[in-house]
């Protein structure tokens, strides 16, 4: 299996720009100059695995994510876990609060 470096890269850069990060901010937040968090973001320069991992904490994203772009995490699991557990009823109650957080979300942008 080859490894996909500029996939990685655009999913790091991606996660980024969605926590309203400059290279810069996340320069200062991993301790790498933002001219290498660059080379990796268009895939020229692959990533060492403690790197991989340290975009992955300060970034909030797990390795699967930026291997496979597989969006999956415990959390994840918990919370629909719980959703399954609750009435329809409540779960199209939920749904529509959802819905305001990203409506929200989205005007704040």
């Amino acid at each position: 299996m080859d490894i996909n470096y500029r996939l990685i890269g655009s999913r790091i850069c991606q996660r980024r720009k969605e926590l309203h990060l400059t290279q810069k901010k996340l320069e200062d937040r991993m301790h790498i100059t933002s001219s290498h968090i660059s080379a990796i973001e268009t895939g020229s320069k692959p990533p060492s695995l403690e790197t991989l991992l340290e975009f992955c904490k300060v970034l909030n994203i797990n390795i699967d994510y930026l291997l496979n772009g597989t969006i999956h995490n415990e959390f994840d699991d918990q919370l629909i876990e719980k959703i399954k557990l609750c009435s329809l009823e409540n779960q199209k109650r939920i749904s529509k609060i959802v819905d305001v957080f990203l409506e929200e979300e989205k005007l704040e942008k």
